[in-house]
């Protein structure tokens, strides 16, 4: 038992013993390396001794020196086994997944979340001649790849995150990152492509309702279009990852495997009235605590340059209750002074628009700190900036919610379970993988720490010794007795193969939207809402009678409503749609994010009054005093929170309570509000069937202005150049910048002017791929 590691009972031998097995049955006992982690916390000088044949026993060629033993010697002969069958330095679990892809048509495999997968795949994407479609859950993974991926391959290797043949005279091959959702834009262009292999990361989204659906009708299309392409599923910590193959069967060239190898210890705490305990899960419970640390150890890791991740609720990130249940921590972060870092800081400052005033940002101050937030409803592009903060060592404490689950590589010394409610067995797993990551240091076994609440001890042995199985019947085989009416025609379409890939919508939504009269609607958008085919300004829009607007806004729910199976929005989705599309026409305009977050800030702090009360004290027509107290006596506007459409149980609240003073507003909330209104309102729930409408509309009068309307909403621009730029992958922050310095551009190349020679080395970095 660790106990008696801890009270120096038999040590050595309990080491060697560990190593005995790990030689006979493969690194995959974790309560062996809970030991290990112990030993070395509490002997290091014993472990020292025995480390390179540990790590040599364990596989970990890449972290071995030369060999001493005999032991060594045969581990060493292993590896030079594997780098001449791979041509690598290969664990045996990457070699093992290596060549099964090679040999296989179809492989799926589970493996821990430091088992080195990302090295793998670095190696099968950066050795192959051919095209490659990754698929992955989310789109802050998707990022992370592609960031990773640019840093190892060629300039002639286009790397996208949605599917496009573009760049085409100057590139070789092409890999496409993306989410389930994009899938069926391969489908258009497949045979421009010479796509010879598909990896379905994280493959476990195949247990969710309608996107596990997506996931699994995608697999069976790809197979049934590409039979010829290879199709790799990977998972964490998942017990039979042949269910994927069971569920689509793929029995011919295929196998699976269950990789369950070790490559870090875990120690785990309980924590309590500030007093924390040493505890083990693989024990019953009567053996269960080992020893009361009379220290505090998150402390005492962090003064020594450590890092702490508390996954935590993300009400008490918007609340600021983590302020002080972690203030004696967040009290130990002295402000950074590295220049890299501070730029990095300034640079997520301006992309939301922060400032040291009137829009002061917490998230901006703690960064200053070493301290960062990660959530989902954080603006994607300020979570790249601060995963990129992370991954640069600037980072103490990390504050994050789910969205650092899914597979995002940021790990820390510590991981702290603040919240564990509806915390399931495979989203644990993945979070305690966080903790005490492998590095390529020599002859070093590394461990990490999980500290979770005392009350939890108990539910958190139970579900970390629990197995996790998937389903191996698809979500699209399964019957469904009762779905909700909002996603019927998903699950219809998915179930049936029934959607249209060029409009992004089911058949039947198409069929809604055909046979509806919206001539005049559409009309009266384009009338109010384009002038000399440009969209209106702002301030014009505003400028509008009251009346008009209206009517602009109605016209819009009215598109959104035909294409659903019912014939109206209850009170809360209406607030919904009415808050979103001021922002869906500020996207239209081109506003920048940090415009639209000005924007909503001057409306909800009711800037304009403010302005009129200070215009008086100016005039001598009301005291400073008197006007303090009318500021004072303002109230936020009321926000409704944002809700993915439709969503018939939505009911109304506020994103900022009722009757809250101006004085008290948090800028940090209203640009995680205006992301998620522009994510999972905009972009994911309008912009598909409006855009399918202006496109009908066009089919049937040729009034160009309907495809000029199409283009500003789904691109925010109707300009064929930064059209051409957002295809190649370019965001409008580098757009700005980047139009002037193009000849020319289109499916072939861009063309640069020579004035890119003059830009400084961040934007020509940005640009240098396709140079």
């Amino acid at each position: 038992m660790p106990k008696h590691i801890i009270e120096n009972q038999n040590v050595e031998q309990t080491l060697v013993n560990i190593i005995n097995t790990i030689h006979n049955n493969g690194p995959i006992d974790s309560a062996s390396f809970e030991k290990l982690a112990y030993i070395k916390i509490f002997h290091d000088d014993i472990l020292r001794k025995y480390e390179k044949k540990l790590l040599y026993a364990m596989g970990l060629f890449y972290k071995t020196t030369e060999p001493e033993s005999l032991l060594d010697e045969v581990y060493s002969i292993y590896e030079d086994v594997i780098r001449e069958e791979t041509g690598r330095t290969f664990t045996p679990v990457q070699a093992h997944a290596y060549l099964n892809i090679n040999e296989k048509k179809y492989f799926s495999f589970s493996a821990p979340t430091s088992a080195g997968k990302s090295y793998l795949f670095r190696e099968l994407i950066q050795n192959i001649d051919y095209d490659i479609v990754i698929v992955v859950p989310s789109r802050a993974l998707i990022a992370e790849y592609i960031d990773t991926i640019n840093e190892f391959v060629e300039n002639s290797v286009l790397v996208l995150p949605f599917i496009e043949n573009i760049n085409i005279s100057k590139i070789e091959r092409r890999i496409f990152v993306i989410t389930p959702e994009r899938g069926p834009e391969l489908f258009k262009n497949v045979g421009q492509f010479n796509i010879k292999l598909f990896l379905l990361d994280e493959a476990q989204i195949s247990e969710e309702n309608i996107r596990g659906m997506k996931f699994d009708a995608f697999v069976r299309r790809i197979d049934k279009v590409l039979p010829d392409a290879k199709k790799v599923f990977t998972h964490p910590f998942v017990n039979n990852p042949q269910a994927q193959l069971l569920k689509h069967h793929f029995t011919n060239n295929a196998d699976y495997r269950l990789y369950d190898q070790h490559s870090v210890g875990k120690v785990f705490l309980s924590h309590k009235n500030n007093d924390f305990k040493y505890f083990s899960p693989y024990y019953p419970e009567e053996n269960r605590y080992i020893k009361t640390l009379n220290t505090d150890i998150v402390k005492n890791i962090l003064e020594q340059g450590g890092t702490l991740l508390v996954y935590i609720a993300k009400n008490k990130i918007y609340d600021g209750r983590y302020l002080t249940d972690f203030a004696q921590y967040i009290e130990l972060c002295n402000k950074i002074t590295d220049p890299n870092a501070i730029r990095l800081i300034e640079k997520l400052k301006k992309f939301i628009g922060a400032n040291d005033t009137d829009k002061y940002s917490l998230l901006i101050n703690m960064m200053e700190k070493g301290i960062v937030i990660h959530h989902g409803s954080m603006p994607l592009h300020a979570r790249l900036i601060i995963e990129d903060f992370v991954r640069s060592n600037f980072v103490h404490i990390c504050f994050a919610t789910s969205t650092l689950i899914q597979g995002i590589n940021m790990p820390f010394d510590v991981v702290w379970i603040d919240n564990f409610r509806n915390l399931p067995t495979l989203s644990l797993k993945n979070l305690i993988g966080r903790a005490g990551r492998t590095t390529s240091t020599n002859s070093n076994f590394e461990y990490g720490y999980t500290i979770i609440k005392q009350e939890n001890v108990s539910t958190f042995c139970s579900r970390i010794n629990d197995d996790y199985f998937l389903n191996e019947v698809s979500k699209i085989d399964e019957e469904f007795s009762s779905i909700s009416d909002d996603v019927k025609d998903i699950v219809e379409a998915v179930k049936e193969g029934t959607f249209n890939d060029e409009l992004h919508l089911t058949n039947t939504q198409v069929e809604r939207l055909e046979g509806t009269s919206l001539e005049q609607d559409i009309s009266y958008i384009l009338e109010n809402l384009l002038h000399n085919n440009v969209p209106i300004t702002g301030r014009s829009y505003y400028e509008l009678d009251d009346e008009v607007r209206k009517k602009i806004k109605s016209s819009f729910q009215k598109i959104f409503v035909k294409h659903l199976r019912r014939t109206s929005l209850n009170r809360a989705e209406k607030a919904v749609l009415s808050t979103a599309i001021p922002i869906m026409l500020w996207h239209i305009q081109g506003k920048s994010f940090s415009e639209m977050v000005s924007l909503r800030h001057a409306f909800i702090t009711e800037k304009d009054q403010v302005r009129k009360i200070t215009a008086k004290v100016k005039l001598g027509e009301l005291s400073p005093l008197d006007a303090k107290k009318e500021i004072e006596s303002l109230k936020i506007r009321y926000s409704p929170i944002p809700s993915s459409l439709p969503n018939k149980d939505l009911r109304e609240a506020s994103i900022f309570p009722r009757n809250t003073s101006i004085s008290e507003f948090d800028y940090d909330t209203l640009v995680y509000d205006t992301y998620d209104y522009l994510d999972k309102v905009v972009s994911l729930s309008l912009v598909d069937p409006i855009c399918a409408a202006f496109q009908l509309y066009y089919n049937k009068t040729t009034d160009s202005r309907a495809l000029i309307m199409k283009n500003f909403i789904r691109y925010g621009t109707n300009d064929e150049i930064e059209i051409w730029l957002l295809r190649y992958g370019f965001g409008f922050e580098d757009i700005d910048w980047l139009k002037n310095h193009i000849d020319s551009i289109d499916e072939n190349e861009i063309v640069f002017k020579t004035s890119i020679n003059e830009l400084s080395e961040e934007r020509y970095d940005a640009i240098h791929r396709y140079v």
